[in-house]
């Protein structure tokens, strides 16, 4: 029995059935990481273009920023938000600086689905109303609350929201399988428009809030069409509630600008960050325009939240991205990534769309073009082909047909051509396997 066997028997004999959902069919137990890449406890190298989901933006174990980290380590490392810290502060200030105009409050938690949690009591309390509408193929986390606004059905065996929590589900901008069948632009905006009637036929007919995803990862990397933000953000308000931005896979540099909603015109009132924040470490946070984020002035305490840490190595990982430009470095390594990915579809009848910003990517595999069924095997046998041969990439969607890209945004142009050779020749043989010709 090999290290991988012994860790693989530990894994079906200490785990809940729960945890035991691995990306592969022969799970990959990683033992160390360095920048781009990541090495299994055999010593196979790596290529990870999945990131940790969209975790590690500036690489893995980052010299620099694990250097802050371990000097961090050595003066303090928890305090709980009953005390004050250096750190936390500074990444309070910080944040205020670097994210939209107006948000300036900030609440720090351990994860994503503890910043949609808080964003949400913060806005039902500064309201005064319940309703949530967050959209179809959501995703915003595992708590009670977060994943009653996620609307994944294989990450749950209930049903998404519930009338006791007031979540009501309204319509996400996914163009390629458009639920009214139309084409964008003639269609003016039909998804986002619904959300309105939506409201109308609720009891309050008010909302505390519109929550939304700028491009829904988990979901299959839907990247709504220009407009569609900008229409919510309008009906939020108008019904007497406030726009959740939950930028927790899409914030920090993913998408080729700081956070994705940088350059659209749509001013979030909350703000949900995570994953990439610390580049490994666990924080997240919600943030908040001033009336706003002093609205709940009950004590409110989160144990490790904001601890010294995770918030010093937030601070490197934040000084980092802005010092090497990672953003603008995205933008440019997403174009060539995503000329390379097009190139693979042109080849492929698999592939029935091309979609994403900067280095948040994706191709959502069908086995016919015309009938749009979903290829999820041909996904799962594309992606262990790529394994194989010394290439992580990722897959999500509700039927688990969509092959993810998200490297970190250190990627090189030789890298980023490594990874799309692979990335080619898995299509082919998986295509050979099956006989497709």
């Amino acid at each position: 029995m090999n290290a991988t066997e012994q860790y693989l028997a530990k894994r079906d004999k200490y785990l809940m059935a729960q945890a035991r959902h691995q990306l592969y069919r022969k799970p990959l137990i990683v033992e160390r990481g360095s920048m781009e890449y990541l090495y299994d406890i055999e010593g196979r190298e790596y290529l990870d273009c999945f990131s940790g989901i969209l975790v590690t933006n500036c690489g893995h174990c980052n010299p620099e920023i694990n250097a802050a980290a371990r000097e961090q380590l050595d003066k303090l490392q928890h305090t709980s938000t009953f005390f004050l810290t250096r750190p936390m502060l500074d990444l309070a200030e910080k944040l205020a600086e670097i994210t939209p105009e107006g948000l300036v409050r900030s609440f720090f938690v351990n994860s994503g689905s503890e910043a949609v949690d808080g964003a949400i009591l913060l806005a039902r309390k500064y309201t005064g109303s319940k309703t949530i509408i967050p959209v179809k193929m959501a995703y915003h986390g595992r708590t009670q609350l977060a994943s009653s606004c996620t609307n994944i059905s294989i990450y749950s065996d209930e049903e998404p929201g519930s009338e006791v929590l007031n979540i009501r589900f309204g319509y996400n901008g996914y163009c390629y399988r458009c639920p009214f069948q139309a084409k964008y632009p003639e269609c003016g905006l039909k998804c986002a428009h619904a959300v309105e009637e939506l409201i109308r036929q609720s009891p309050e007919k008010q909302i505390a809030a519109i929550l939304v995803e700028p491009i829904q990862g988990v979901g299959g990397v839907i990247t709504p069409p220009p407009g569609y933000l900008e229409v919510l953000e309008h009906i939020a308000h108008y019904y007497g509630g406030l726009l959740i931005i939950d930028e927790v896979q899409s914030g920090l540099g993913r998408t080729g600008r700081m956070f994705a909603t940088s350059e659209s015109g749509v001013s979030a009132d909350i703000l949900c960050l995570g994953k990439g924040l610390a580049n490994g470490l666990p924080l997240a946070a919600y943030i908040a325009k001033d009336g706003i984020g002093e609205s709940i002035d009950y004590p409110t305490f989160s144990t490790f939240g904001g601890n010294p840490l995770s918030s010093a190595t937030a601070l490197a990982t934040i000084d980092y991205l802005i010092e090497h430009r990672l953003a603008e470095k995205a933008e440019r390594a997403g174009e060539r990534f995503r000329q390379g990915l097009e190139e693979i579809a042109r080849e492929s009848r698999w592939v029935g769309e091309v979609r994403g910003r900067g280095l948040f990517l994706a191709m959502e595999l069908v086995r016919e073009p015309g009938s749009k069924e979903p290829a999820t095997e041909e996904t799962l046998a594309i992606i262990n082909e790529c394994k194989e041969n010394g290439l992580i990439v990722g897959k999500s969607g509700p039927f688990t047909n969509v092959l993810r890209v998200g490297p970190a945004l250190t990627i090189t142009d030789e890298q980023i051509d490594q990874a799309l050779a692979i990335l080619r020749r898995a299509f082919k043989t998986v295509e050979e396997k099956m006989g497709v010709r």
